[in-house]
């Protein structure tokens, strides 16, 4: 009612808001965590993720539940009547595995907690809350397979966009490093620059070009790396990450972005995808220089095929695939311009 212009309305709402959400934050939020109030919670599910989560809930203080209880669906007889019990002793949020079977055969019989008042939570989408990645093991492929469009959409022909237009800058800008570098390898003896094939969208393959920071191109022979080794100049361009702007190139003809799951070799991924189902689904998106793998998981495989620790980065590819947007690649690439101002990540 009053004749306040919309930029002094749009001024007064950010200081209310921001003053709003810093108490909430910092005290509001505090004072539950330190005052320990915590709210009675029941996981039910069986498997090394679900006790994962049950350990990281139940011995972590940032969280404002506790498991009161886990019910392992492989070690129970009657579902529904032990998820009623613990009900009835207090817990009010329920985390069902809801691709478990015997969670599938009690569903009708479990629909009543719903009305009666029990938040009843999915346990994959609870754990990528908590962990920031898709537990394989219970990850629901149809459902994945939806999140990604059959044809190309707004946010695809963007980030292309981008793509283009920040490639061809940093293009420029990294020119007089590649041509130095290139330089000082040529005088060292061999070829300046490596082309080496990846695995890209759809599966189909792709030379990669990066500066030569080794004493030849093995193309991931693990008899020829044992021979090979990084040279005193190319410690230097892979600390420094000048090996890898020739991969400018690469996102400019299309077989990169900025952000997505690093390709792989195809010797190695043939690996994968025989010893891990879920692999081929990370080629259902365009590859890229970093992605919510690398800001992530620092242990991430080199030289051959480890098929243990690739589960742990493929967990964090495809939860980027499954919630990839323009704020999630804004967030890997502040993440990643971070690492690389302080010479870390991988």
């Amino acid at each position: 009612p009053l004749t306040i212009a919309p930029k002094t309305i749009l001024a007064l709402y950010l200081v209310v808001s921001v003053i709003g959400e810093s108490l909430w934050r910092f005290y509001r939020m505090n004072h539950e965590l330190r005052v320990g109030v915590r709210v009675p919670a029941l996981l039910v599910g069986s498997g090394a993720a679900v006790t994962e989560l049950y350990e990281e809930v139940n011995g972590n203080n940032r969280f404002l539940i506790r498991f009161a209880r886990h019910i392992d669906t492989k070690a129970v007889s009657d579902l529904a009547h032990a998820i009623k019990g613990a009900v009835s002793v207090g817990a009010r949020i329920v985390i069902l595995d809801t691709l478990d079977p015997l969670v599938v055969k009690e569903a009708r019989a479990l629909s009543g907690l719903r009305s009666s008042g029990i938040l009843i939570l999915d346990f994959a989408s609870f754990y990528e809350e908590i962990f920031d990645r898709v537990p394989l093991a219970h990850l629901d492929g149809a459902r994945l397979l939806e999140t990604v469009p059959n044809g190309p959409t707004l946010y695809d022909f963007a980030k292309r966009l981008f793509d283009v237009s920040l490639a061809a800058i940093s293009a420029a800008a990294a020119l007089p490093f590649i041509a130095f570098a290139s330089l000082v390898l040529f005088f060292q003896g061999g070829q300046p620059f490596i082309r080496s094939e990846r695995i890209g969208k759809g599966g189909r393959t792709f030379r990669l070009v990066k500066l030569r920071s080794m004493l030849f191109n093995d193309h991931g022979d693990p008899e020829l790396q044992k021979e090979n080794r990084v040279t005193v100049w190319g410690r230097f361009l892979r600390k420094t990450r000048i090996d890898e702007f020739p991969q400018l190139w690469n996102v400019l003809a299309g077989d990169l972005s900025f952000i997505g799951p690093r390709p792989e070799l195809p010797k190695i991924a043939e690996v994968y995808e025989r010893e891990i189902p879920q692999y081929q689904m990370r080629h259902l998106i365009t590859p890229g220089l970093s992605g919510w793998a690398q800001i992530h998981d620092y242990d991430a495989p080199r030289g051959p095929a480890d098929v243990a620790r690739t589960r742990r980065k493929l967990s964090f590819d495809l939860y980027y695939l499954k919630h990839r947007s323009f704020g999630l690649d804004l967030a890997i690439a502040a993440k990643t311009l971070r690492a690389l101002l302080s010479f870390s990540g991988t």
